[in-house]
């Protein structure tokens, strides 16, 4: 996590890798865990003070993520939710994200 002073106050980064059961691979600022298959939620630790912007990428080997995609279903100030997915339906998969705005 990284936050940044600015003539407009305060800017956050919050960074990651989640792994396909949930957890926290590496990164800092936040809680991960699995709500059902292949969705996950990710709790910021401090809040922003309006909705992020998360950017998310599909992680692992080639030969399991090939054919998976991510989608951010929900997003808040407290947290956001995606989804990984094969072309036909929820598939638990690792990914990577930043989420940046203002605290």
């Amino acid at each position: 996590m990284a936050i940044i002073k600015s003539e407009h106050g305060e800017h956050q980064h919050v960074y990651g890798g989640v792994d396909p059961s949930g957890g926290m691979m590496f990164g800092e600022g936040f809680k991960s865990r699995k709500i059902k298959d292949g969705t996950y939620l990710i709790e910021f630790e401090r809040p922003f003070r309006a909705n992020p912007a998360p950017v998310c990428t599909i992680f692992g080997h080639e030969w399991r993520t090939f054919d998976k995609s991510v989608a951010l279903v929900d997003v808040s100030p407290q947290h956001f939710i995606c989804v990984t997915s094969s072309p036909n339906y929820p598939e638990d998969s690792g990914f990577t994200f930043v989420a940046f705005g203002d605290v």
